[in-house]
């Protein structure tokens, strides 16, 4: 799976043509989909933020704060922005329309204390069964699992390209046009950032190969969730799951930090991990001009049709089957006609090696 496909750069978004302040100006993306199948996107130009997560929390009928100026772009938007309660979906208002087309639990996890003291939070059941993906993992990769860290500029430029291999092979990338950025300015973003050591970065290998990714931003002692992938074809190995494992442990024992913050979206991944969560939303505030409020009540009807459609298939309890039948499908398709994966060199960086040896009590 991939994380983070809303305000994903390598959706389509063309990023920061200029900054103010904590805005950037660009392209955002508005992806049209019904359920898993990708149906097409269109652009804003939009000021745009993300929410830190203790920032005041948004009323009904409030607007989050604009910037100063908006640069002749069709509106701004705030990546998730905390709420008080959910907000209505569409509304109009003096000049604007104020939209929030995903609200949802916003997760985190404190990094107080060590990691042994984090399991706890977990039940008997779901400790054993973190343990058991850790042991079949390891079993899987010759008694040791091959984890490792990426921090400083030149460990960027290495973990780049590995974490776009893996991302290739997602079927969030191929079916649904989202995965892990592969635009320079990117990489050129992260970069800078590595520099004030404001970047960790894992990547899970096994058999010298890279299966999973998880890339996070570091801002105010906060640890950002911000892309993470896994190769289907390894699932039965939970990567996704070890890896995330691994890198919560690696960062209880920096003791450096104080929250792991999941970003947007929900998702049992995330719930599973979290030891609290706040609501919050992607709130856009959009002109009221013909293009900008035209594509945007369209985007709406599109995401209600979409989750009328969610809402029958649940009735008749075939959501997950069918979801699952998808991705199933896709990755037996994607792993029948793609050749293997480059080896690569377990010495191409000195990084941090985790064992399952390590992993907690």
């Amino acid at each position: 799976m991939t994380a983070r496909p809303q305000d994903d750069p390598s959706a389509g978004a063309k990023l920061m043509a200029r900054v103010s302040g904590f805005w950037e100006l660009g392209s955002v993306p508005l992806k049209f989909q019904i359920g898993d199948v990708h149906l097409g996107r269109t652009v804003l130009s939009l000021l745009r933020r993300t929410a830190e997560l203790d920032e005041p929390p948004l009323d009904i009928g409030g607007t989050p704060a604009p910037p100063s100026e908006l640069d002749g772009g069709d509106g701004y938007v705030v990546w998730s922005q905390p709420l008080n309660r959910r907000l209505p979906v569409l509304s109009l208002r003096r000049g604007v329309a104020v939209y929030a087309p995903r609200q949802y639990r916003r997760f985190s996890i404190q990094l107080s204390g060590t990691f042994e003291q984090y399991m706890t939070k977990f039940s008997g059941k779901t400790r054993s069964g973190i343990r058991r993906k850790l042991r079949k993992f390891a079993e899987a990769s010759g008694g040791r699992i091959d984890c490792r860290s990426y921090t400083t500029p030149t460990q960027m430029s290495l973990f780049f390209p590995l974490a776009r291999t893996v991302s290739s092979k997602t079927y969030q990338e191929k079916l649904l046009k989202i995965g892990f950025p592969a635009d320079p300015k990117f990489l050129a973003s992260a970069v800078t950032l590595s520099e004030d050591d404001r970047v960790r970065a894992y990547l899970l290998f096994l058999n010298g190969n890279p299966v999973s990714y998880l890339f996070c931003r570091v801002n105010n002692n906060i640890v950002s969730y911000n892309y993470h992938g896994y190769d289907p074809a390894y699932a039965k190995l939970s990567p996704g799951t070890v890896l995330q494992a691994l890198a919560l442990q690696a960062l209880f024992a920096e003791q450096r930090f104080t929250t792991f913050d999941f970003t947007e979206g929900e998702g049992p991944h995330k719930e599973r991990f979290s030891t609290g969560h706040r609501l919050c939303g992607d709130v856009y505030v959009i002109r009221r001009r013909l293009m900008p409020i035209s594509v945007v009540m369209f985007h709406h009807a599109v995401n209600t049709v979409s989750a009328s459609g969610g809402t029958l298939l649940d009735l008749l309890k075939l959501k997950l089957p069918l979801r699952r039948l998808l991705r199933g499908t896709w990755a037996i398709l994607y792993v029948a006609n793609t050749a293997a994966v480059d080896e690569v060199s377990a010495t191409d960086s000195s990084c941090l090696l985790l064992s399952y040896l390590g992993f907690g009590a």
